[in-house]
């Protein structure tokens, strides 16, 4: 992107654009928690719910360490109601 499409950007647009930035960020580490040393999902029970959900998961605090927690599930699938 040149600096003159920069300038035409509307201030909304580049909220967008932050927000957006933000998220792929947050996903990052959590796929890379061994560099970010961010908590991930590292287990789930083989139980699952009718949308295909685990009734549990485990999750460890960071990589390498030697405890996790586990996490149950307090409600079904809820969305918008469109």
């Amino acid at each position: 992107m040149s600096p003159k499409d920069e300038q035409a950007m509307h201030p909304h647009e580049i909220e967008k654009l932050l927000a957006e930035n933000e998220r792929l960020i947050t996903i990052l580490r959590h796929l890379l928690p061994e560099n970010s040393g961010q908590y991930f999902i590292c287990g789930g029970s083989t139980e699952f719910d009718a949308d295909g959900l685990p009734e549990s998961i485990l999750v460890c605090p960071a990589f390498g360490m030697q405890g996790s927690a586990i996490y149950r599930k307090s409600s079904g699938l809820s969305g918008p109601g469109w």
